[in-house]
């Protein structure tokens, strides 16, 4: 789509370059000329919008085409950070699974070694 519508630029500002260099050559009788055919300017009107129209829809066409995309990557970015989200919640639940699982064998290792850490204070 890019090269048909740089291919509209380049003719309109073509199209532009030469109504201005006539502008600026007019002379008195290709003036009057001008005047008496307002149909021909009329013309020259019509052919310049409608150049205009073409490369504004097309234009306006990538604009809507790249809007769906990124409205699309931007869909699938949220629920990559959902997924993410919910493996980082699931591993801190496991964390919090292998430290309560952590002290409560802390906790069973403590009642053997204390009778001993007594009995040795009996004796100091």
């Amino acid at each position: 789509m890019k090269p048909i519508r740089l291919f509209f630029y380049v003719l309109l500002i073509f199209y532009h370059v030469v109504l201005i260099a006539f502008a600026l050559n007019l002379n008195d009788s290709v003036a009057q000329n001008l005047i008496d055919s307002a149909s021909t300017v009329l013309i020259f009107t019509f052919i310049g919008f409608a150049l205009f129209l073409v490369v504004f829809g097309l234009a306006w066409f990538d604009r809507r085409r790249f809007q769906r995309r990124l409205e699309r990557l931007e869909a699938e970015k949220n629920e990559i950070k959902a997924q993410v989200y919910d493996m980082k919640r699931r591993e801190d639940e496991i964390d919090q699974e292998i430290k309560s699982f952590e002290s409560s064998l802390d906790a069973e290792k403590k009642p053997t070694d204390d009778p001993l850490d007594t009995d040795q204070r009996r004796l100091t």
